[in-house]
């Protein structure tokens, strides 16, 4: 690939994850709208529910099919795990993930992200249920994770290029929170890192998804007590 080449390619990926995050913010914006203002009749909460639900599913497809659902990073250096190593990598993962980010709760601020999503919850309950533990998790991993790969880091051939990918990707999704340069940034960071590492190490999104899932669910839980 010559410099010409590799600069459309690299301009292409840039404006189709721009794309892809747009779409997010769209998708969402039927959930959102009940934890604004109050709504008092039922019936435009449920058409905005069901809407928001359609418009996430159609963006997750969309994503999904644009990649023909290959969402499995090429690592050439990485032996191949077999299930049991990967059910070993994947418990190791949820219990950091949990440690860090529970400690990392208790010993900073609370992030304006996490204030905020305290605040939908008061006033759309259900709709921060689904948005924030179902739909959020799998359209971030399948943007943030799995087109960031694909587009920038198809095959990855050393370490150097699958800590780059880890970065680049762990700062995107600290940057999408809204998160300021400071200590509020730590639980995504922590977060970041442990997603995209499970991507690659995994070699499925599968496991970034369910331990996003995981981990904004027991949030909505420790919100809920």
């Amino acid at each position: 690939m010559n410099v010409k080449e590799r600069s459309y390619s690299i301009g292409k990926g840039f404006l189709l994850m721009v794309w892809f995050y747009f779409l997010y913010q769209v998708s969402a914006i039927p959930m959102v709208i009940p934890t604004l203002k109050t709504i008092k009749e039922l019936w435009i909460k449920i058409i905005l529910f069901v809407l928001g639900i359609v418009l996430s599913y159609l963006l997750m497809k969309y994503i999904w099919d644009y990649f023909a659902g290959d969402f499995h990073p090429d690592v050439e250096f990485l032996p191949s795990f077999d299930r049991k190593h990967k059910v070993v990598i994947y418990i190791i993962l949820a219990i950091l993930l949990l440690v860090l980010v529970g400690w990392s709760s208790y010993v900073v601020p609370t992030s304006d992200n996490q204030s905020e999503i305290i605040d939908m919850f008061g006033k759309g309950k259900w709709s921060t249920i689904v948005s924030v533990v179902a739909l959020g998790p799998v359209i971030e991993e399948l943007i943030f994770r799995g087109a960031l790969q694909k587009l920038f880091f198809r095959r990855i051939e050393t370490k150097w290029q699958m800590g780059l990918y880890i970065i680049i990707s762990t700062a995107l999704f600290t940057w999408i929170h809204g998160t300021p340069f400071n200590a509020q940034m730590i639980p995504y960071l922590v977060m970041g890192v442990i997603f995209s590492s499970s991507y690659v190490l995994l070699g499925d999104i599968k496991y970034d998804i369910s331990l996003h899932v995981l981990n904004n669910l027991i949030s909505i839980i420790m919100m809920s007590v």
